[in-house]
């Protein structure tokens, strides 16, 4: 009876460490996404992304992938930010339209951790984030939005 005491105490405690591992590596995760909206060629340019005030977070495993749903408005810039991890080319996101069009992909573009666009029109989007499992093959990816500022 002891035993199974003791074993059912240490599963309790693997699991609410390996809880709390998970959380501190989404949020450091979520900081370097974050660092994207504020890069230092942003600052020489003297150009501004404010974040949207949402942080998109899923934990992903092999070649699973989340989907995030967003409405850029017309007459803005914006920027998508996505991060896996301290390397920038952990994650692959994927911009579709409400038709399943694809509008971007960062595959294209060396894996870049962020991209830039200006809308002209209202649009409903899908953003794709998964990872590369070729790089990681699993982990917290995290995405967050932000427009430009006016000057």
């Amino acid at each position: 009876m002891k035993n199974i005491i003791k074993y059912t105490v240490l599963v309790v405690a693997l699991f609410t460490l390996s809880n709390s591992y998970a959380q501190i590596t989404c949020d450091s995760i979520t900081a370097i996404t974050s660092s994207y909206l504020h890069t230092a060629k942003d600052k020489a340019m003297n150009r501004v992304f404010i974040s949207d005030g949402q942080v998109y977070r899923a934990f992903l495993n092999d070649d699973e992938a989340a989907e995030f749903e967003a409405t850029f408005y017309g007459g803005s810039t914006y920027r998508i930010a996505t991060s896996a991890g301290i390397d920038d080319d952990y994650i692959i996101f994927e911009v579709y339209d409400r038709d399943r069009n694809l509008l971007f992909s960062n595959e294209d573009y060396e894996y870049a951790p962020y991209w830039d666009f200006a809308v002209e029109n209202s649009l409903d989007c899908t953003i794709e984030v998964k990872l590369d499992v070729d790089k990681k093959v699993s982990g917290c990816a995290s995405v967050m939005i932000g427009f430009a500022k006016q000057n």
